[in-house]
């Protein structure tokens, strides 16, 4: 493959409600589109950190993107030898080089006219389980599993919050409480025992994320499943988590965690260990979100996965969700066109 065009287009796009994190509360959703051409087709691809969670900044990420580019721009490369430039030039910018993986398998699947999942797995997946989201997603939508976001109120105002939703949802749906590290041990456990009586499929991140031992601790004062999210990060944290037998779910984030191959690295790694993996998205615009559906398909992830966000930003979206379920693009590549996107 040669590179003979690389373009780099900023994008800024507005959530529909605020978005709080632990750095800060958020009105929009920044980052840039990137397109790499061999000439004949083109690959996209989005490399968006997000403040609180990802660890290199908007500059850092335009930095490896711009080596990238000088490196790679008028020379012949293979599969390998293109994605291994890519491991280099973005060494601690996994957003980087989600971006550009993504539009090197976008490239390579529409010279094969194959959907992006199917170059990196022949026998990937139609369709992707997904999580509806509580106040963005309603009981008539179908979906069998809601996330909610807790640890921002008091534990009577979540348990009075829990009792509603299991009303409104049905005693069947599972619910996900997303903490965001809110909690110390003492507290956590709390937490956890009060909502043993509710339909929990898992606590995602009770604790910061580096407190591992107590993690581990408290996966001994409750029935209820321990997931990592903010303590997952790369293949090394990945590692240590399950050394430290911190959690019973992995969440893995494609933006943060660094792209297809890390993730499929982390992937084989925690499933070796019969550990559930989750695929979530850093609210990514389309382009991302689909990138992260095409790397769950294609690694047959069976969980419900986090990949319902499109409702979050103010921008076309044509990613239905039906019941729960997302079909992935059959088109060739990724499926979705950035010239969408760079009309908004």
């Amino acid at each position: 493959m040669k590179i003979e065009d690389f373009t780099v287009q900023q994008f800024s796009i507005p959530f529909v409600k605020p978005f709080i994190t632990s750095a800060g509360t958020l009105t929009h959703r920044e980052g840039y589109w990137i397109t790499l051409s061999d000439g004949s087709v083109r690959g996209i691809g989005e490399a968006a950190p997000l403040p609180g969670f990802s660890k290199e900044t908007l500059q850092e990420v335009r930095y490896a993107l711009e080596g990238f580019h000088q490196a790679a721009e008028g020379e012949y490369y293979d599969r390998d030898e293109l994605l291994s430039l890519i491991q280099v030039h973005t060494e601690e910018i996994p957003s980087a080089r989600f971006a550009l993986e993504t539009a090197v398998f976008d490239i390579l699947a529409q010279q094969k006219n194959i959907p992006l999942a199917k170059v990196i797995n022949p026998k990937a997946t139609a369709e992707v389980a997904v999580n509806g989201i509580a106040g963005i997603h309603f009981p008539g939508d179908g979906f069998s599993v809601m996330k909610v976001k807790t640890g921002f109120r008091n534990l009577f105002d979540e348990m009075e919050n829990m009792e509603y939703l299991t009303q409104s949802y049905g005693a069947d749906v599972q619910f996900r409480l997303d903490c965001n590290g809110a909690f110390d041990l003492p507290r956590a456990i709390r937490f956890c025992k009060e909502m043993e009586r509710f339909n929990i499929d898992y606590v995602e991140q009770p604790l910061p994320a580096d407190a591992l031992e107590d993690l581990a601790e408290l996966r001994f004062h409750t029935k209820i499943p321990i997931a990592v999210d903010e303590s997952l990060t790369d293949y090394s944290s990945a590692e240590m988590i399950l050394e430290s037998q911190a959690a019973e779910v992995f969440i893995i984030k494609p933006m943060v965690s660094g792209g297809f191959i890390e993730c499929e690295n982390i992937i084989k790694l925690i499933q070796s260990e019969n550990i559930r993996t989750v695929i979530t998205s850093s609210f990514e615009t389309q382009v991302g979100r689909t990138s992260c559906l095409h790397l769950t398909a294609a690694n047959h992830i069976t969980e419900a996965c986090g990949l319902a966000t499109g409702e979050l930003l103010n921008e076309p979206d044509s990613i239905q969700i039906k019941l729960g379920q997302i079909e992935i693009p059959q088109l060739p590549g990724l499926g979705v066109s950035i010239n969408e996107e760079l009309e908004l």
